[in-house]
């Protein structure tokens, strides 16, 4: 009878298999890791981004807003500073007194047919009084 060895110095096909899966499963795992790392580089800087953005959007609003009270209070004064409805007063207020005027000697004529004069915005701002007549 002959002797055989139970175990040889060369391991067997299953215990290579396994240590092939064992290696692909850390080559796969390290890959895994590196991809972690690169998405969360990704995220902090898209994070970076979003903040930069925010702040550029909190930065115009605040310059808009700065930027309309300045212009605004621009466009409330290009409207006539009379109210049309005190306009016409005095217009009228003109065209009774104005008979005491034109005695003393006064080059001011009376217009009561004046056409109203009508800004950009198409509000009446006052009168045209035709003055060389």
């Amino acid at each position: 009878m002959a002797i055989t060895a139970t175990t040889s110095a060369t391991p067997s096909l299953q215990a290579t298999l396994s240590k092939a899966r064992l290696e692909q499963a850390k080559r796969e795992a390290e890959n895994a890791e590196t991809k972690v790392e690169a998405l969360q580089q990704q995220t902090e800087q898209a994070e970076q981004e979003v903040q930069a953005k925010r702040e550029n959007v909190r930065e115009l609003s605040t310059r808009t807003a700065l930027e309309d009270t300045t212009y605004m209070g621009q466009l409330r004064a290009a409207r006539s500073a009379v109210a049309p409805a005190t306009q016409d007063f005095l217009v009228r207020m003109y065209a009774a007194t104005s008979a005491k005027f034109a005695a003393s000697g006064n080059a001011l004529k009376s217009s009561l047919n004046g056409r109203p004069f009508i800004n950009t915005l198409g509000e009446p701002t006052g009168r045209i009084v035709n003055l060389s007549i």
